[in-house]
């Protein structure tokens, strides 16, 4: 006789969670793998081996708005961070600009997010370049005094 098991609730919430959670990580690694349906097909349509070979190149090399979104990205990280650290009266923790901190955000969600390249390189780019503007500033601007 065949034993019948019921699921909670919870327990069919659990699974379902597991399997949906398994589809998306599948669909980010295939779309980093470059196994991806749009990708596959833009190259599959090429006629030549030259010409497959020019779409990879322009899909590694970004748009020229992405390259550009990437600079304003730094730049502006670095403005930031030295405005930022001016608000803070260029005060120190431990030697350190505590605004510095701040930045770390943006550069971790750069590296560790399935979005995009360009993304992600906005990302690291902004929140390095933050971090940098506000060490640069402490650097540059006087020492806030101690106070009583």
């Amino acid at each position: 006789m065949a034993q019948r098991t019921t699921l909670s609730a919870g327990q069919l919430l659990a699974q379902a969670e597991g399997s949906i959670g398994t589809t998306v990580r599948a669909a980010v690694a295939d779309y980093y793998k470059g196994r991806d349906l749009g990708t596959a097909q833009t190259i599959r349509r090429a006629d030549t081996d030259t010409e497959a070979a020019r779409y990879v190149t322009a899909m590694r090399q970004g748009r020229i708005h992405e390259v550009v979104m990437v600079a304003a990205s730094a730049a502006l990280g670095a403005i930031t961070g030295a405005l930022s650290q001016k608000a803070v009266d260029n005060a120190m923790v431990g030697g350190v600009p505590p605004v510095t901190a701040l930045g770390a955000v943006p550069t971790v969600a750069g590296m560790a997010l399935p979005i995009s390249l360009s993304g992600r390189s906005m990302l690291a780019a902004g929140g390095l370049s933050y971090i940098t503007g506000a060490i640069i500033y402490s650097m540059l601007a006087p020492k806030a005094e101690a106070r009583p």
